[in-house]
C-alpha cells in the first residue's frame, strides 16, 4: 500500500498521494468502529449507522454551495411540499385532539393521508424530475447552504 502511495506520488502529484492516504486512514477508523460495533457481540445496532447517515446528511446541507439553476426550475415547489407535509401532519393531529376514537376518527385521518400524499406526489414529481435534470452529472439536487463545513457539527 505503501509503494502504490508513492508512485502515485511520483506518477501524478503528492496532493492526490496525502488525498488518497487521508480517505485510506478515515476509513480504516470507520472500519475498526464497525467493527467494534458490530464484530464483538455481533450486534447491529441500526440508530448508529443512522446517526453516521445523518451526520453525513448534515455535512452535505451545510458545506455544498446551493445551485441556483435547480433552485429556479423546482425549488418553489419543494418548499410548497414541505408546507403540506406540515399541513399533513396538524391536520392529522387535530384529528386526533378533536375527534372521539371511532371509526370516523380512523377514515378521517386515512383521507388526510392519502390525500396529501397524492397532491405532494403531484408537486414534487415534476419538481424532482426537473431538478434532476440541471446538471445530472455534477450536481443534480438543489445544494445546500454553502457554509463551511464545521457548522455542520451544529446541524447534524
Amino acid at each position: 500500500m505503501l509503494g502504490l502511495i508513492i508512485l502515485v506520488g511520483f506518477l501524478q502529484s503528492w496532493n492526490v498521494a496525502l488525498s488518497i492516504l487521508c480517505f485510506c486512514l478515515i476509513s480504516a477508523v470507520m472500519t475498526m468502529g464497525a467493527n467494534i460495533q458490530w464484530g464483538y457481540a455481533g450486534l447491529i445496532n441500526f440508530g448508529i449507522m443512522g446517526y453516521t447517515a445523518l451526520g453525513g446528511l448534515a455535512a452535505v446541507l451545510v458545506s455544498v454551495p446551493p445551485v441556483k439553476e435547480a433552485w429556479q426550475v423546482g425549488g418553489s415547489s419543494m418548499i410548497l411540499c414541505v408546507f403540506i407535509i406540515a399541513i399533513i401532519v396538524f391536520s392529522t393531529r387535530f384529528i386526533l385532539k378533536k375527534l372521539e376514537k371511532s371509526n370516523k376518527r380512523a377514515y378521517a385521518i386515512a383521507f388526510v393521508i392519502i390525500a396529501g400524499l397524492v397532491l405532494l406526489r403531484l408537486i414534487s414529481a415534476p419538481a424532482i424530475e426537473s431538478i434532476e435534470a440541471v446538471s445530472p452529472a455534477t450536481t443534480g439536487f438543489l445544494g445546500g447552504m454553502g457554509l463551511p463545513i464545521l457548522f455542520s457539527w451544529i446541524v447534524g
